[in-house]
């Protein structure tokens, strides 16, 4: 009987988890409606920016330390 009513009380907070974020979901989704689709190309443009950041970095890192392997921190001259 036990086990019966615990199935029941963990079934019940489930579905009732389940009705809340959903209910927030559609007030977000209300809230946030007049912004529009997101533009892609947005974002593509930040990610191309971002690449572009991260090789300027690593190349001035690399030339500022030359013959040094970025794994071990040992010269790769011997």
């Amino acid at each position: 009987m036990i086990v019966v009513l615990t199935l029941t009380a963990v079934a019940v907070l489930v579905v009732s988890a389940l009705v809340v974020l959903e209910l927030q979901d559609r007030r977000r989704r209300r809230v946030l409606g007049h912004l529009g689709r997101p533009d892609r190309a947005v974002g593509d443009r930040a990610v191309a920016d971002m690449d572009a950041a991260r090789s300027t970095a690593e190349g001035i890192s690399r030339a500022a330390h030359a013959g040094t392997s970025g794994a071990a921190g040992m010269s790769s001259v011997a």
